[in-house]
């Protein structure tokens, strides 16, 4: 091998080494996979040289390189194999010449329009490095989303779990590497996908790999429940900044972009409120990790004053304004959002503020009995981090202060 490359006056250094056995070991793969922990080793070494190489050699060897590892994912490599396969060829492409990704994307979109469901290894092994190509590089390759998005409907019809899960996963990974970009088509057919395949899917694996394109707040397992309620706090929070917001492309003027209104109260409030039935908790629990995703989102990351952080804090504990007893589950939920979203985001002086204004609202005649339990064990949890009582609580009566420092249980309520 070292003697051909020698006659076509290409130098090998310790990549050029690493990529001719890989050739090497591709060509004598013939209809048999290759060794796993061979493969892993020799994938795990070129990726280290990739890093180390100067991008003169890179450039000598890319092409071979990329070939070498495309022959192996068709091979049906196992997904630690094609995962390292996945990220050597999403390194070389970035350290060598990027032009390579158009084709590179083209002919693994090709390899699954024209993939057979008696092959799911090698299916999945082209889907996960598509996935990669999306991830590192998804803003170069946006007029293949829609493509993309197609082969993942086809994908979802597949038998193998495991391939539709790369499927879900290569379709979060294009979502999120466009950026926005692609076209409006790409995006409803995702959604369509989505909702129709990934959320009622059978396998667990495949609702948690749904569970990182949209949302949804009822499934049984916590782990995609967690997921969903992230996704869509910070979709609400996105919604409620337009600015933020991608805008299209295009000659002309671009439309103004609108602000999500009613997106808290129809996605949060109401669902919390009106959640029923044997999935009751699982929905309280949902809409709770939303509300403080979405709190801390607007924070951190919009960089919302913390004194906003006060009137979102009202419209938690409106959610139990209608309760016609005390119901102590969805009291803990509501006290979580508060501790958690609301009061350990505040900064000193606003927490002292937050106090006269839960005060308030023990004195309002339109809070129910829930709404004052939470005012009352908010301001108790806020003094013990304050650590005092401020003066601008000296209007309050003194039973009313006593109460909040002692009439909650040890600890926080758990919401699970």
């Amino acid at each position: 091998m070292a003697k051909n490359y020698a006659r076509e006056n290409i130098p090998l250094s310790h990549f050029g080494v690493l990529v001719a056995q890989l050739e090497s070991l591709v060509a004598s793969a013939s209809q048999k996979i290759p060794e796993p922990l061979l493969c892993f080793d020799l994938l795990s070494d070129l990726i280290s040289a990739i890093d180390e190489e100067p991008k003169d050699s890179i450039l000598l060897w890319q092409r071979k390189c990329e070939d070498a590892l495309y022959a192996l994912l068709a091979l049906g490599a196992r997904r630690p194999v094609r995962h390292l396969a996945s990220v050597a060829m999403a390194n070389i492409i970035s350290k060598g010449d990027s032009i390579s990704i158009y084709s590179r994307a083209s002919s693994l979109q090709g390899f699954l329009v024209d993939g057979k469901k008696n092959e799911p290894l090698k299916v999945a092994g082209a889907a996960q490095c598509l996935g990669e190509l999306y991830r590192r590089f998804g803003r170069k390759i946006t007029s293949g989303v829609l493509e993309t998005t197609s082969i993942a409907t086809k994908l979802m019809k597949y038998s193998e779990e495991f391939v539709r899960q790369e499927a879900l996963l290569m379709l979060q990974k294009a979502l999120e590497g466009s950026g926005g970009s692609a076209m409006a088509s790409a995006y409803t057919e995702a959604y369509r996908v989505i909702t129709r395949f990934g959320i009622t899917d059978k396998s667990f694996i495949v609702r948690v790999a749904a569970a990182r394109c949209l949302k949804a707040l009822e499934d049984p397992v916590s782990s995609v429940r967690d997921a969903f309620a992230d996704a869509l706090g910070s979709l609400l929070a996105l919604g409620m900044n337009p600015q933020a917001q991608v805008q299209p492309k295009g000659k002309g003027p671009s439309p103004p972009a609108k602000k999500l209104e009613g997106c808290l109260q129809r996605h949060l409030a109401v669902p919390f409120t009106k959640a029923g039935g044997a999935r009751l908790k699982d929905v309280r629990i949902g809409v709770t990790l939303s509300w403080v995703s979405f709190l801390q989102v607007i924070r951190l990351k919009y960089l919302y004053p913390d004194s906003d952080l006060q009137k979102y804090g009202l419209r938690v504990m409106e959610m139990l304004r209608n309760a016609s007893s005390v119901d102590a589950h969805a009291l803990a939920c509501v006290l979580y959002v508060l501790r958690i979203g609301v009061t350990d985001q505040m900064t000193e002086p606003t927490q002292r503020g937050f106090l006269v204004f839960l005060g308030k609202q023990l004195r309002s005649s339109g809070a129910s009995p829930s709404m004052k339990i939470a005012a009352l064990r908010t301001m108790s949890y806020t003094l013990k981090t304050l650590g005092e009582v401020g003066h601008e609580t000296n209007y309050m009566p003194t039973h009313t202060i006593h109460r909040a420092k002692y009439s909650h249980a040890p600890g926080f309520p758990c919401i699970c």
